[in-house]
């Protein structure tokens, strides 16, 4: 539950014109809801989460909310206190947020773990965003010791990496054709579930365009498929594509015996 009095706080703080806060005020504390029961209203109540998901609002006010993590971070970064991972990146990247989800890259040590578990548990006390410690993971590389005892600093369990995130798989090992069977095993359910024989030649095409081309290049935008998983979801899309253009080659030859048969 993000705390209001904060967010306003933050709003001005951020230049956000005395008016312009009150407005939002109002829209986060003022609605009230009402539900159904056996068809007959009952309410109504006020919303005690104050950001509500499905919210067109919220989604905006969530992201000024988490502005305040991010300078946190930045500052703790820039007094040394946070060390980040310098992979091919300038400048290194010690975060990223995607929606309601927070990625952190940094070194290991002692001092710093101890530095972001402060960061969030600040980040609770003042915005009342909490961490889900149950949905989070840290991972280590292969060369860091004392794994469990540096997970212990943070509270949250750790795991190794080949991960999902948005249906993709994160990996630091290189890139193996079986990392995404997840792929081929979608697109081999969909053409199964798919009747060939009721669909004509262009409906087929269109379905291989609009459902697996579409999740392939959703893939294709964070990572590089290997050949063999490309050929496999080839082969996949021909077999159903041909099929039913072998059902359609013998449903034209028995309709043209048959008209041939009638017309004799």
């Amino acid at each position: 539950m993000v705390n209001h009095d904060f967010l306003c706080h933050l709003m001005s703080a951020m230049g956000f014109t005395d008016h312009w806060v009150t407005l939002i005020r109002e829209c986060i504390t003022s609605p009230t809801f009402s539900v159904l029961i056996q068809g007959v209203p009952y309410g109504y109540f006020q919303s005690n989460r104050r950001l509500r998901q499905g919210d067109p609002l919220s989604p905006y006010l969530f992201t000024l909310v988490m502005k305040y993590f991010t300078c946190l971070m930045d500052l703790a970064v820039h007094r040394g206190r946070l060390v980040p991972l310098f992979r091919r990146s300038n400048p290194p990247v010690t975060y990223l947020i995607y929606a309601d989800d927070l990625l952190v890259f940094i070194q290991p040590s002692t001092r710093g773990l101890q530095t972001l578990a402060g960061i969030m548990e600040d980040l609770k006390s003042f915005s009342g965003l909490q961490l889900n410690r149950d949905k989070s993971r840290v991972y280590f590389s292969s060369r860091c010791s004392q794994k469990e005892e540096r997970a212990d600093v943070l509270g949250i369990a750790r795991s190794d990496l080949s991960v999902r995130y948005l249906g993709v798989p994160l990996t630091v090992n290189y890139v193996r054709d079986q990392d995404y069977q997840g792929l081929v095993e979608y697109v081999q359910r969909r053409v199964e579930g798919w009747q060939a024989v009721g669909l004509s030649f262009g409906g087929r095409i269109e379905l291989i365009r609009s459902v697996i081309s579409a999740v392939a290049h959703f893939w294709l935008q964070s990572i590089l498929l290997p050949v063999a998983t490309i050929r496999r979801v080839e082969r996949l899309c021909a077999d159903f594509l041909w099929r039913g253009y072998a059902c359609d080659l013998v449903g034209a030859a028995l309709s043209s015996q048959e008209g041939g048969r009638y017309g004799a």
